[in-house]
C-alpha cells in the first residue's frame, strides 16, 4: 500500500542486523513455529558457550520474511542456523585478532539506526517488535563491527603481485577497463585482487573454525538443521549448507521450487565434473577449501592451462573476426556527469491537496465511499475501493495511524489527514481491541509538485550549476540529500540507454545536443537534472588489425570455453 511505512536500511556496517517492520518479533515467531520440549532458552552450545534461542529464531524469521515464505523450512532453518554459527565464530576469530570497537563508535551505529525512524518512540516500539533491548541492539552491532573488522584486519595482511595485476588486467583489459593503459588501472585492479583474496582468506578462517568446532547441548528443534554432507560424489563433498545456498540463488532469480531444486542438483553436478576435470588434467587443488573456493580453483586452473594450449592463426581469426564483427565497432556513444534532483511539494502544493481532499469529504459516506475512492484516489488500493485490510498501529506513518486508531469503527473520520503521501480521507471500517488492530479504507489526493514549484527549483539549480562550473563543487559532492546519482556515468547511448540508470530518452538527447564541458541545467517533464557531458565517441568501422590483441583474447576465451564444456559433457 502506498501509505504503508518504507522498510529503512541502516546505513551501518553490520553484517547481521536488518530491521524490517513486516518482521514478525522473536518471541512471537518461536510461540508460533515451535512446540517446546525443553525448558532450555538457548539453543545450543559452540565450544561451550551458549547461542540464544531468540538468535536462531530472529535469525529464521527475517530469511523466511526475506523469501515471503517461498521457501522449504527446513531450507530456511539450515540457512539461519548456519548463520548464527558464523556469526559467532566471527567473534572468535575477532578475540584471536585482538579487536576491540570503541563504546563511541557503537553509540554512532546505534544513533544512525535510531535516526532513520521518524522519533525514538516509534524507535523504541520497532526494538520491542524485533526481540531487542537497546543493550542487547548495541551488543549486535559490536559483534557486527568486530566481524567487518577482522574481514579488514586479514585485508590488510593480503599482498597482491605485480604478475598477478599484470594477469588479470590482460583478462580483463576491454572489458572491465575499456582497453586503458595498466597504469591508469593499476590501483583498482590492485584493490580488487586484495578484497578478493581478503574474503577467501576470511572464508578460509571461518572454515577451520567450524571443522573444530564442538557444538553441544543442542536443542532437538534445531537438531535437523545442524551442517552435514548432503550430497558427495566422487570425492566432491557438498554440505545442506552448501545445497541451500546454490538453491536460494535460484529461487532469488524467479525460479518455482521444483524448478530450483532441478537445476540446484544440475548445477551441483557441474561442480563435480568442475574438479575431476581439473584433476584429470594434472591440477592439484587444495583439499581443505571450503567446496565453493575448491570449485573457484579447479577453474581457474583449469581454464588458464587450456587457454594457454589454444593455438591461433590468421585464418581462423579472420573468420572469428567476421563473424563477430559487430562487437568490435565502435558506436556512438558519451560520457557525462549527471545529477537528478529530487523534488518535494513545496507548502503551496500540500495546500492544494489539502483542499481537494477537503472537498472530496464533504461527499463520501459508508455507503459511496468505495466507489469515489475507486474514482478519486490516487492510491493503488483505489481498484479495490481504497481498502487497506487490516494493520497494526506501526504499519503505518504516525499521522494515519493516530487517526484511525483514534476514529470510531464504522464511521469515516472527521478531519482529512495530512501524510508524506499527501491527504487522506479515512474510513475505519473495523476494529479488534484484543490484537490491537483496525481495518480500513482511505481516499488519497496526492502533494503533486507544480510548475510553479518546478520553475523555482530550477532557478535554484541554474545557481548551482554556475558553482559547478567553476570548481566550487563537484558532482560526487552534491548532497546527498537534494540530488540523487550524482556521479558519472559512462558509454551513454544515442538510443537513450544509460549504464547504471536505464532508457532515458530525452535526457540522452539533451546530454549529446549539449557542447563539452558546460553545465547545463534541464527540465525534462516533472523532473530536474544537471548534467555536464565531459565526452563524446563517434560511430567507426574497425578493421581487424586495429583490434587484432583484443579480437585474439576472445577467440582463445571462446575456444578455451568450448573445451571446458566438452570436459563437462
Amino acid at each position: 500500500m502506498a501509505i504503508r511505512k518504507f522498510r529503512q536500511r541502516m546505513k551501518v556496517i553490520t553484517l547481521v542486523i536488518t530491521i524490517a517492520f513486516a518482521v514478525s518479533s522473536a518471541a512471537l515467531y518461536v510461540m508460533n513455529q515451535m512446540s517446546y520440549t525443553t525448558t532450555k532458552n538457548y539453543a545450543f552450545k559452540i565450544n561451550g558457550n551458549k547461542v540464544k534461542l531468540e538468535d536462531v529464531m530472529r535469525s529464521k524469521s527475517m530469511l523466511a520474511n526475506n523469501f515471503r515464505n517461498e521457501i522449504d523450512e527446513d531450507i530456511i532453518g539450515v540457512l539461519a542456523l548456519n548463520q548464527v554459527v558464523e556469526n559467532e565464530l566471527a567473534q572468535e576469530l575477532a578475540d584471536s585478532l585482538k579487536i576491540k570497537i570503541s563504546s563511541k563508535d557503537i553509540n554512532n551505529e546505534y544513533q544512525n539506526i535510531e535516526s532513520n525512524f521518524k522519533d525514538k518512540e516509534q524507535f523504541k516500539r520497532m526494538l520491542t517488535a524485533q526481540g531487542y533491548t537497546k543493550a542487547s541492539l548495541k551488543k549486535e552491532l559490536e559483534k557486527s563491527m568486530r566481524s567487518i573488522k577482522a574481514r579488514e584486519v586479514i585485508g590488510s595482511q593480503v599482498t597482491v603481485t605485480d604478475e598477478e595485476i599484470g594477469k588479470y588486467y590482460e583478462e580483463n583489459k576491454f572489458y572491465l577497463f575499456q582497453g586503458l593503459p595498466l597504469e591508469d588501472v593499476k590501483e583498482r585492479v590492485k584493490q580488487y585482487l586484495i578484497q578478493e583474496k581478503a574474503n577467501d582468506l576470511y572464508q578460509q578462517e571461518l572454515e577451520k573454525l567450524k571443522d573444530k568446532m564442538v557444538l553441544s547441548d543442542v536443542n532437538q528443534e534445531f537438531d535437523k538443521y545442524m551442517e552435514k554432507v548432503q550430497v558427495e560424489k566422487d570425492g566432491v563433498e557438498f554440505t545442506n549448507v552448501d545445497y541451500s545456498k546454490i538453491y536460494i540463488t535460484f529461487i532469488s532469480n524467479g525460479l518455482e521450487k521444483e524448478a530450483a531444486k532441478e537445476e540446484t542438483d544440475k548445477f551441483i553436478e557441474s561442480q563435480v565434473k568442475m574438479v575431476k576435470a581439473a584433476e584429470d588434467n594434472g591440477i592439484e587443488i587444495a583439499k581443505d577449501l571450503p567446496v565453493s573456493l575448491k570449485v573457484k580453483e579447479a577453474y581457474e586452473k583449469l581454464y588458464s592451462k587450456l587457454e594457454s594450449q589454444v593455438v591461433v592463426n590468421d585464418e581462423e581469426l579472420n573468420k572469428f573476426f567476421e563473424a563477430n564483427r559487430m562487437r568490435y565497432d565502435i558506436y556512438p556513444s558519451a560520457d557525462a556527469y549527471i545529477a537528478y534532483v529530487k523534488l518535494y511539494p513545496s507548502d503551496a502544493d500540500k495546500k492544494i491537496a489539502n483542499e481537494k481532499a477537503k472537498e472530496i469529504l464533504k461527499t463520501v459516506n459508508k455507503d459511496n465511499f468505495a466507489s469515489i475512492a475507486k474514482e478519486k484516489s490516487e492510491c493503488p488500493s483505489a481498484a479495490n475501493g481504497g481498502e487497506l485490510g487490516w494493520f497494526t498501529k506501526e504499519d503505518m506513518v504516525a499521522e494515519f495511524s493516530d487517526a484511525a486508531f483514534k476514529g470510531k469503527a464504522g464511521e469515516i473520520y472527521p478531519e482529512v489527514v495530512d501524510t508524506v503521501f499527501g491527504s487522506h480521507i479515512i474510513f475505519v471500517q473495523e476494529k479488534n481491541e484484543d490484537d490491537k488492530t483496525v481495518r480500513a479504507s482511505h481516499i488519497l489526493v496526492k502533494s503533486n509538485v507544480s510548475p510553479e514549484t518546478i520553475a523555482e527549483r530550477v532557478k535554484l539549480e541554474e545557481e548551482q550549476a554556475l558553482k559547478l562550473s567553476n570548481g566550487e563543487i563537484k558532482f560526487e559532492n552534491l548532497p546527498k540529500d537534494r540530488y540523487v546519482d550524482s556521479s558519472l556515468f559512462t558509454k551513454i547511448t544515442e538510443q537513450g540507454y544509460i549504464p547504471g540508470i536505464g532508457y532515458k530518452e530525452e535526457l540522452a538527447e539533451e546530454i549529446y545536443k549539449a557542447p563539452l564541458n558546460k553545465v547545463v541545467v534541464k527540465n525534462i517533464g516533472k523532473d530536474i537534472y544537471i548534467f555536464q557531458k565531459i565526452k563524446e565517441v563517434q560511430s567507426k568501422k574497425m578493421t581487424l588489425d586495429e583490434v587484432k590483441e583484443q579480437v585474439t583474447k576472445d577467440y582463445k576465451a571462446q575456444k578455451t570455453m568450448e573445451e571446458i564444456q566438452n570436459l563437462l559433457k
